[in-house]
């Protein structure tokens, strides 16, 4: 089965901009992709279907795919050829030539978050190199904020915790944030001042560049996906000083 992900993936990777590309899977096939985010950096794409569902040729942009659900698909290929393609929970990949397909849910649920990067688009101006501040995340709290990959274009981690554990304040580049687990979380901005979010499977959150906090899981398990979009990043500032508990 891995063999089989990692054929598919490489295949489809392989389609490049030579070929005539078909309409954006928003307007093809807005019963199985809907947008629920976007601004000057990103687009955010919701995938969701049953088995039995089908979709027509349409094509992605250049983008980051999450699956949170368990399915197989049969994807048609501009070519007319066909392939078995198979998605699990917490799969993350870069599809940095897009993609062109259509597909036939034959098993599972398809439940994909699909973030696409406006300044990988062919044309668009490349960003520049992310300088990050000593306070980084990844730095301060390795543990938690576990790389799974970095290009040009994003750096993306996902974050894992249990209910009680905490992350001393840290710092965030501009971030799309797609939440896998269902958690509370008590949050420490660097002046001392608290506040309470609820995380929910599927949640998409965008976070501004520069974000600094500490953190508490105080009820369910922490469980997050992190896109960090360096089109977004601004030159850092200086860390703030922890604040002692």
């Amino acid at each position: 089965m891995k063999r089989n992900l990692v054929f598919s993936l490489l295949l489809l990777a392989g389609l490049t901009a030579a070929q005539q590309k078909p309409g954006d899977s928003v307007v093809v096939d807005p019963d199985h992709h809907r947008v629920v985010l976007e601004n000057e950096h990103v687009r955010v794409i919701e995938a969701r279907a049953s088995r039995g569902a089908t979709s027509q040729m349409h094509s992605h942009p250049p983008f980051v795919f999450i699956s949170l659900d368990a399915a197989r698909g049969k994807f048609g290929l501009p070519d007319g050829k066909s392939m078995i393609f198979d998605t699990n929970p917490n799969q993350v990949v870069w599809f940095g030539d897009g993609m062109q397909h259509s597909w036939e849910l034959i098993g599972g649920e398809v439940n994909v978050i699909g973030v696409e990067i406006k300044s990988a688009a062919p044309g668009a101006t490349k960003p520049a190199p992310v300088t990050r501040r000593a306070d980084d995340c990844v730095t301060v709290d390795p543990d938690v904020h576990h790389v799974l990959f970095e290009n040009d274009q994003v750096r993306v981690f996902e974050a894992r915790a249990g209910k009680g554990r905490k992350s001393p304040m840290h710092s965030h580049v501009a971030s799309l944030l797609v939440v896998t687990r269902k958690a509370r979380m008590k949050g420490t901005a660097p002046n001392g001042a608290t506040g309470y979010l609820d995380f929910t499977p599927n949640q998409v959150l965008w976070f501004p560049n520069g974000m600094q906090h500490a953190w508490e899981v105080i009820e369910g398990d922490l469980g997050v996906v992190v896109v960090e979009v360096k089109s977004a990043h601004k030159n850092p500032g200086p860390a703030a000083p922890a604040k002692a508990d």
